[in-house]
């Protein structure tokens, strides 16, 4: 690695240092979400017109210059053969922004999720006795509920995730526990989040057999059997909530007529 310069943040005022670093010396972060091969093969594209002249963000961590901002630069410079890049080192504790920096395009979510669990796997591997609900943690993660998600995705990659994303809202919030035992809730509660979207499906089938199919039914189907409905405030638990909604859309399942029914007394009412 060969520094270029050293210059003070204009804001914080802290040192960051230019480095040119040899490609082979450089790594993604494990909190970024998976890179899109498009965005690699038109930045490549670029890089061919005009060059590499977007300077990657590293932190060093050891021996280590781990990139927190520029993946999808740093792969499509690869591809290229490029044998070192342009770097902006700053310091390390910058990388728990990386939801902050990464703004090349608006995530969806299960990038959320999955950016989520890995930032909360941080933490637990750094600081396994803070507190879930910790004001670091909750800088860090915008909603508890990703990281549950996150964890549903992991197991279960074809899951309905923005179908429960309403009901997760009002139920899975930040644990006061430390994360090494907020974890195993947050298992448990994946585990859940999977046994019900197994039931949905089902009942999904069900509703089809009487001619009903749109592309919107899975969202209809969870939003009919849910017991939240418009409520703000919920008084069940996350299990209760999930037990009540598995009941419901196994009922669907033994009568899926009553969707129908449900909304021609809509209609009525309208």
């Amino acid at each position: 690695m060969k520094t270029i310069a050293k210059i003070e943040e204009p804001l914080h005022g802290y040192s960051q240092e230019i480095a040119i670093i040899p490609i082979d010396n450089l790594k993604v972060i494990e909190i970024q979400r998976p890179p899109s091969k498009f965005h690699i093969k038109r930045l490549s594209e670029s890089i061919r017109k005009i060059g590499f002249i977007i300077p990657l963000v590293v932190v060093k961590r050891g021996n280590e210059n781990i990139i927190i901002d520029g993946q999808h630069r740093f792969l499509a410079a690869k591809e290229l053969g490029i044998k070192q890049l342009p770097a902006i080192i700053i310091p390390e504790k910058y990388a728990h922004e990386l939801m902050e920096l990464n703004i090349e395009k608006q995530m969806s979510l299960r990038e959320k999720a999955y950016v989520a669990l890995n930032v909360y796997r941080m933490y637990l591997k750094e600081k396994p006795e803070i507190n879930e609900d910790d004001g670091q943690i909750m800088d860090s993660i915008e909603f508890a509920y990703y990281v549950t998600l996150g964890i549903a995705y992991e197991k279960t990659p074809k899951l309905f995730g923005s179908a429960y994303e309403s009901i997760l809202k009002k139920v899975d919030f930040f644990l006061s526990k430390p994360l090494k035992n907020a974890i195993k809730e947050r298992e448990e509660r994946a585990e859940i989040l999977i046994e019900t979207d197994n039931i949905a499906r089902e009942a999904i089938e069900k509703v089809r057999e009487i001619g009903i199919d749109h592309p919107f039914l899975y969202k209809e189907v969870v939003s009919f059997c849910t017991p939240v409905k418009r409520k703000r405030k919920v008084e069940q638990s996350f299990n209760e909530l999930f037990n009540t909604l598995k009941d419901n859309l196994k009922s669907l399942i033994s009568n899926p007529h009553k969707i129908r029914e449900h909304k021609f007394s809509t209609m009525i009412e309208i």
